[in-house]
């Protein structure tokens, strides 16, 4: 498998200004999943099979419908454990105003309340590794696993920072990759300056146990929403703008379809620790395919994506930011 997802797969209900959803196929996975498998798609031959794994529990409530939409996708989902009695992880959000932030009204873990995730013993040396939004010790459970994954990324969020800061510093202490916030990026590091906080992650000063326990990831993806991103590297710095649009429904699973398409054009790196022109051109198609994801409800816009209309908006953004 080239890449493997570690993720949820859940249905939420959704309020925006736009208007409300309810049972709405989400998770973490799921938005990564579709946008990695949509790119995949593109380098094979007709019939053939994406190498694009998740790896989540759902539970028996989880729709055949749904089940289908992401094998059609291109999904392989032989690591999707179905926990018989259970219920699926279930999310109830709310955004408002600039709709940069969620506001969470209820959150039901159901059956990845205690899940330990179990990855295919065929999977256990992806070339790229994606530890979706998760408590720390579950990503670390899933190291342990695939102790022959090439290339490993994570994503995190403030409720570890806040709850298992220790935990979360060992975890970023064995990654390539990670991807944070601005607000996040900040909390860690407990410094205003982005750039500066960002390299005290990266050198593993900001960290618990400091630069002696060791550094933290080589490459930082910093979202800022609508701002865009900045990637501190080894090489240098790059930031792009998030693509400008009005069409703003629903932001919800924005970082992950980012994430998905970044991780899957960097899966096709020759030496797999990307180059900074293979990262720049990974986090162009990143900040356009999450330019779609927000346009719709949960993955109406993801579902069905036109590779015309992608590719159209794709050349726009590049002649915007002087690539063309």
């Amino acid at each position: 498998m080239d890449i493997v997802i570690v993720g949820s797969l859940a249905y939420d209900d959704l309020e925006t200004e736009v208007g409300t959803v309810t049972n709405s196929l989400g998770g973490s996975g799921t938005f990564a999943g579709i946008a990695a498998a949509f790119h995949a798609s593109r380098r094979l031959d007709p019939g053939g099979t994406l190498p694009v794994g998740l790896v989540c529990a759902v539970g028996d409530d989880f729709q055949e419908d749904d089940t289908n939409l992401l094998r059609e996708a291109g999904l392989n989902l032989d690591g999707v454990e179905i926990i018989e009695g259970g219920r699926t992880f279930r999310w109830h959000g709310r955004y408002e105003g600039d709709m940069g932030q969620a506001i969470t009204i209820e959150t039901q873990q159901n059956v990845l309340d205690g899940y330990e995730p179990k990855v295919p013993a065929a999977w256990w040396s992806p070339r790229v590794l994606f530890l979706a939004n998760n408590h720390p010790s579950i990503q670390s459970h899933v190291l342990n696993q695939c102790e022959g994954a090439k290339f490993i990324a994570l994503d995190s969020m403030n409720l570890w920072i806040n709850i298992a800061f220790e935990e979360l510093s060992g975890v970023l202490r064995r990654v390539n990759l990670a991807i944070l916030n601005d607000t996040e990026v900040r909390m860690i590091a407990k410094d205003e300056n982005l750039i500066r906080a960002g390299n005290s992650i990266r050198d593993g000063s900001a960290l618990t146990g400091g630069t002696e326990a060791g550094p933290g990831p080589s490459i930082l993806i910093i979202k800022k929403g609508e701002h865009g991103s900045v990637a501190i590297t080894d090489n240098g710095l790059l930031t792009l703008p998030a693509f400008p649009t009005s069409d703003i429904v629903d932001p919800t699973g924005c970082g992950d379809s980012f994430a998905g398409t970044l991780l899957t054009f960097l899966s096709e790196s020759e030496d797999i620790q990307p180059s900074y022109d293979e990262l720049h051109n990974a986090l162009v198609h990143a900040t356009v395919t999450a330019s779609f994801t927000i346009s719709a409800f949960g993955t109406d816009a993801l579902i069905g994506l036109d590779r015309g209309e992608y590719h159209a908006r794709l050349d726009a953004y590049r002649r915007m930011v002087g690539l063309i």
